[in-house]
């Protein structure tokens, strides 16, 4: 019928502002570099990048670490499969990064603070785990360098 409105669980079209509109970033700014996120548990992903890993594989002499806990289970596996023991994820953790994004989110804590408390805590873990000389660096991959408030990847520079 022409004239009468659409009924209600009709969804009218939406211009190309409006979608740009909802496209849009919200207010979830990295504390360090300024990057804007749509979500706030993007941001702390991000944030994460900037602290050193923070899961590890529980199998003796195995030096793999990762920030994340299903590529844990994935690692387990492919390279320990065969071993017969159940992965305890939840016992693989070096130390908490949520606590410490937390603290840089609310600016109570800056990231090189947060970084150097970690890399502390990975050291002490790897001691207490006996992978000192298994886990050939305390970072698990290319270390952040932070200079005069900016940042660089000493693997890529």
């Amino acid at each position: 019928m022409e004239g009468d409105d659409p009924p209600s669980f009709v969804t009218p079209a939406l211009s190309q502002g409006q979608v740009a509109e909802l496209d849009a970033p919200t207010d979830n700014p990295c504390p360090l570099c300024g990057r804007n996120f749509r979500r706030s548990p993007d941001r702390n992903q991000h944030i994460r990048t900037f602290l050193p890993y923070w899961v590890y594989c529980p199998f003796p002499h195995c030096p793999w670490r990762g920030n994340r806990q299903d590529i844990l289970k994935a690692h387990w596996k492919t390279a320990h499969a065969k071993c017969g023991q159940v992965l305890k994820q939840e016992h693989c953790k070096i130390y908490d990064p949520a606590l410490l994004v937390n603290l840089v989110v609310g600016r109570e804590l800056s990231i090189e603070s947060a970084a150097h408390t970690a890399l502390l805590e990975v050291e002490r873990r790897a001691q207490e785990l006996g992978k000192v000389g298994i886990w050939t660096d305390w970072w698990g991959r290319p270390q952040k360098i932070f200079e005069h408030g900016g940042l660089r990847d000493s693997g890529c520079m």
